[in-house]
Formats: C-alpha cells, sequence, structure tokens
C-alpha cells in the first residue's frame, strides 16, 4: 500500500524531476543506484513518490548527477 504524504503533490513533482534529470543525463536506475550507494528499490520509490526521502539521499542523487542539490527543486 502506498502512503500518501501531506506534501504529496511537491513529492511527485521531485520525483518527476529526478526523473527528467537522470533521463537527460542517460543513467539508468540502476546506475544511480549504484552511484549512491543505495538499492534500486529506493530509487524507484523515490522517483514514484511512494517515499519520503531524506535530505542526505537526496543530497547522494544530486552528487551522482553532479548538480546542486538545490537544482532538485528547480520545478515550480
Amino acid at each position: 500500500m502506498v502512503k500518501n504524504y501531506r506534501d504529496q503533490p511537491y513529492l511527485d513533482k521531485l520525483g518527476q524531476r529526478i526523473i527528467a534529470i537522470r533521463k537527460l543525463k542517460n543513467i539508468t536506475q540502476e546506475k544511480l543506484a549504484e552511484l549512491c550507494d543505495l538499492d534500486v528499490r529506493t530509487i524507484g520509490r523515490i522517483e514514484r513518490a511512494e517515499t519520503n526521502a531524506t535530505i542526505s539521499i537526496l543530497k547522494l542523487i544530486a552528487d551522482a548527477f553532479k548538480i546542486k542539490a538545490s537544482e532538485l527543486f528547480d520545478f515550480e
């Protein structure tokens, strides 16, 4: 069962932003998981907005993309 978070629309936008950057950089979920030392299922849950990722995990993702963490939130 998927949890519906209070900030679900925001998490949806964040997940879509991560997908867009990942595809732009031609990185698979598997490769991103490897670069972040995370399980591929964790990446999938973040992209599908099924979990509320910590700032530490989002920083790992930004570092893997070689972007500033703030760029992950550039969707409004």
